[in-house]
């Protein structure tokens, strides 16, 4: 044995197995419940937390199917929208038009009452004004006509029928 050092013997592994054990046994004795307890509460702590898992992952995957199928969806819901608008700017296109129509016809039967209203009022104002012309020239042809003795007469003839009258 060179340097000095001591042959191990049973004692000293008898102490510290001896120790350990004592210590085990007050475990045991004093700290068996609460540490029966612990473990328990881990345990159900860590069945929650897989269960909580299991449930996430399972929303998970029915998203993701969900979110698969609709971008699989994607292109028939493009050509539906498509569709939809197509016919709905068709529908619009065939009510603008026929309001259009409308329109257009009201503005030429307005035309057409408004012409037969002028050609009315023209026709009458051409009469108004042949008839003032005609008296004019029939006054004018009178006068060239009369003479100073047709006036005379005519006079005396509206004096006597005036007091026949009377």
């Amino acid at each position: 044995m060179a340097h000095g050092a001591a042959q191990p013997g049973i004692g000293d592994l008898l102490w510290p197995a001896l120790n350990f054990a004592l210590f085990v046994a007050v475990l045991v004795r004093y700290g068996g419940g609460p540490l029966r307890e612990f473990f328990r509460a881990r345990t159900e702590r860590l069945r929650a937390a897989l269960a909580a898992g299991a449930r996430a992952r399972g929303e998970a995957q029915s998203l993701r199917a969900r979110l698969a199928q609709d971008v699989a969806g994607l292109p028939a819901l493009l050509e539906r929208l498509r569709a939809d608008l197509r016919a709905t700017a068709e529908q619009e296109r065939t009510t603008l038009l026929d309001l259009g129509r409308q329109a257009g016809e009201r503005i030429r039967e307005d035309a057409r009452l408004l012409a037969a209203q002028e050609l009315a009022s023209a026709r009458d104002a051409l009469r108004a004004e042949v008839v003032e012309e005609t008296a004019r020239e029939a006054a004018a042809l009178v006068r060239a006509a009369i003479r100073s003795d047709d006036q005379e007469r005519l006079v005396r003839e509206f004096v006597s029928t005036a007091r026949a009258a009377s």
